[in-house]
């Protein structure tokens, strides 16, 4: 009887492991890097995965004092679909270095912007991209937009110019 009782304690255990191990996060941890040229390191980003969305925190640098940068995801699901979705965005302090976090949930599309697909489908499969987006020296009037948009960029200095936004920086995350 005794046995008995020790085989069921430890199948209830491993049952209990198993469980708490399906619904685990994952983390990758990916340099920033800027998109002319990606051999330069600017910071570090971490993304967290469960089966219900995906967060990040971003560090970087180089960006410029008092400019509007957002940071965006940009999913690849696992069918090939893309889906750019806002995730985070202030106003750069002095010194440009400038630290960003969100988080996504599977079938969420607030904050699209464009794509095929318009949500993260498979957050454990998805490949995701975090592009950080320069939006120009932030406009007392339209800074809350610069900031939530993705278009809302300072007007060209000069007639023929296109308006101020740049992506600037990337960081990549392959699913596990």
């Amino acid at each position: 009887m005794r046995k008995l009782l020790v085989v069921a304690a430890l199948v209830g255990l491993l049952s209990a492991l198993a469980t708490s191990h399906a619904g685990a996060a994952t983390r990758t941890t990916s340099n920033v890097t800027l998109i002319a040229d990606p051999s330069v390191v600017v910071g570090t980003s971490t993304l967290t995965r469960t089966d219900s969305g995906i967060s990040f925190t971003l560090q970087t640098s180089g960006l410029q004092a008092g400019h509007a940068v957002t940071v965006w995801w940009m999913v690849v699901n696992p069918d090939g679909g893309l889906a750019v979705l806002y995730a985070a965005g202030h106003v750069i302090g002095q010194n440009g270095a400038s630290s960003f976090a969100g988080s996504l949930l599977v079938g969420d599309s607030d904050g699209f912007v464009m794509g095929s697909d318009t949500t993260l489908e498979d957050a454990l499969r998805a490949t995701v991209y975090l592009v950080v987006r320069d939006h120009g020296p932030a406009n007392p009037r339209t800074v809350n937009a610069q900031i939530h948009t993705f278009a809302a960029c300072n007007p060209p200095t000069l007639p023929d110019q296109p308006l101020s936004c740049t992506d600037l920086q990337l960081s990549t995350h392959l699913p596990s």
